[in-house]
Parts: C-alpha cells; sequence; structure tokens
C-alpha cells in the first residue's frame, strides 16, 4: 500500500499512466502487482485533467501581497493618504483576484489553498464594502466584532503553517497579529496600535506573500530552486503549497 500511495509524489513532468508502469516494474515479482501492470498496459492512455490548469498559487498570493503592502503602507503612514485608488485595488487584487486563484484551486481539488485564497478575498470585499457603505465610520463595536473574529479564526493556520515553509509560517502569524493588534487597538483606543504597529504587520505579511509568488514562478520557469521555500516539515504532504513545486 505504501508503495502505491509514492505514486503521487512523482514529478508532474510524467503522466499519470507512466508514473503507475514505472513503479508497478520495480514490483514485476509480486502477481498482484504483475496482473495490475497487464492491465494497464492494455489500457487506454490515463490523462489527469488537473494537468491542464495553471498554478494559481501565484496568482492568489500576489493579490494578499499587493492588498497588504499597500494599505501597510498607508497604515504605517510611508503614504499619507486614503483615497479611492487604494480602494480600486483592494476591491480586485484582494477581493477579485484571490478569489479567482481559490476557484481555479478548489477546482484542482486542493482544499487548504482554495479555503486559504477564497476566505481572505471575501475579506476584502467585506472590508471594502464597508469602507465604502459607511463612508469609513465603523462604529468601534463593529471593530471590535470584526478583528476579533478574524483572529479567531485565523489563529488555527498558525498550527498549519508549520507543516508548510518559514515565509508562509511567517505570513500567517503577522496577519493574525495584524487583526489581533487592530482589535486592541480600537479597544483602548491607541492610534499607533491602530496605525503604525498595524500597517508594519501587513508590510510583513506582504512581502512575504510576495516572496511565496515570486517563489512559485521562477522555481517553476527554471525548473530549480531560485528562490528557496525552506520547508519545515520533511517530505511535505501540502500537495505543492510550497515554492518548490516537486
Amino acid at each position: 500500500m505504501n508503495n502505491i500511495k509514492n505514486i503521487s509524489e512523482k514529478s508532474e513532468e510524467e503522466s499519470q499512466s507512466e508514473v503507475i508502469v514505472n513503479k508497478l516494474n520495480q514490483n514485476s515479482e509480486n502477481k498482484l502487482y504483475k496482473d495490475l501492470l497487464n492491465k494497464i498496459q492494455n489500457s487506454p492512455v490515463i490523462v489527469n485533467r488537473l494537468d491542464y490548469y495553471p498554478n494559481s498559487i501565484p496568482l492568489g498570493s500576489f493579490c494578499f501581497a499587493v492588498s497588504f503592502i499597500l494599505y501597510g503602507f498607508y497604515e504605517s503612514k510611508v503614504h499619507a493618504s486614503e483615497d479611492n485608488f487604494l480602494y480600486v485595488v483592494i476591491f480586485l487584487f484582494g477581493g477579485i483576484g484571490q478569489l479567482t486563484a481559490g476557484i481555479f484551486e478548489f477546482i484542482k481539488s486542493r482544499t487548504f489553498p482554495a479555503t486559504l485564497y477564497i476566505t481572505y478575498g471575501l475579506y476584502f470585499l467585506s472590508f471594502f464594502y464597508g469602507k465604502k457603505t459607511s463612508q469609513n465610520n465603523f462604529s468601534d463595536d463593529a471593530q471590535k466584532i470584526f478583528f476579533a473574529s478574524w483572529a479567531f479564526l485565523g489563529a488555527p493556520l498558525i498550527v498549519y503553517s508549520l507543516r508548510i515553509n518559514i515565509f508562509f509560517l511567517i505570513q500567517t502569524i503577522a496577519v493574525v497579529a495584524f487583526f489581533v493588534i487592530k482589535c486592541i487597538g480600537v479597544c483602548i483606543d491607541s492610534g499607533p496600535l491602530k496605525g503604525i504597529v498595524s500597517g508594519i504587520l501587513e508590510l510583513v505579511a506582504g512581502f512575504s506573500s510576495l516572496y511565496i509568488c515570486y517563489g512559485q514562478i521562477l522555481n517553476e520557469h527554471f525548473n530549480g530552486t531560485i528562490l528557496p521555500s525552506i520547508p519545515l516539515k520533511k517530505d511535505n504532504d501540502i500537495d505543492d503549497f510550497i515554492i518548490k513545486r516537486e
């Protein structure tokens, strides 16, 4: 059973049928494997429909990074004005872009990245809608509930991040810390916590996500490790939600 399970860990450059045949050839002395090998060799070529879809993780990571970096610049006072351009970027990149990436991950049956991107996409859409409809006048109670809820819901992702890589862990910790600091800042009415500190955390999360994005693109394009992912778990089994696609 372990031999059959390891089939899924082969390079995606090989077709699914070739992987199965190669694995069975290694166990050809076993009668069960030999019979199965004969059936496969006489069957039509297996085509994996998921091979037709691109890797959507760079798209989701880039959209997340753009939204968090730009708003982080605003909140950390690097960019002083809050205008419609900022909200357009949040709506298109943070909302629509991440939802698109999440839908592609859902189609490819990758539950975790699909849930992550769709959830973040809905967060940015709800943030955009709330800002525009309330004329930037959220009540304190609404902000407390909003940020506390996201901090509570995002905290378990830190545990899951321990199975992926160091940059995703940094991103997740920074995002959860951002929600916590925002909530505390509203509760004690602290301008620095609501502004500069939360802005810095957004920048940390955004640039970590940007590294993941470019790492995926460069490593995949050059078929090698250009930007190392520094995985936290040996024999990572989170599909290819790490920078280097094996």
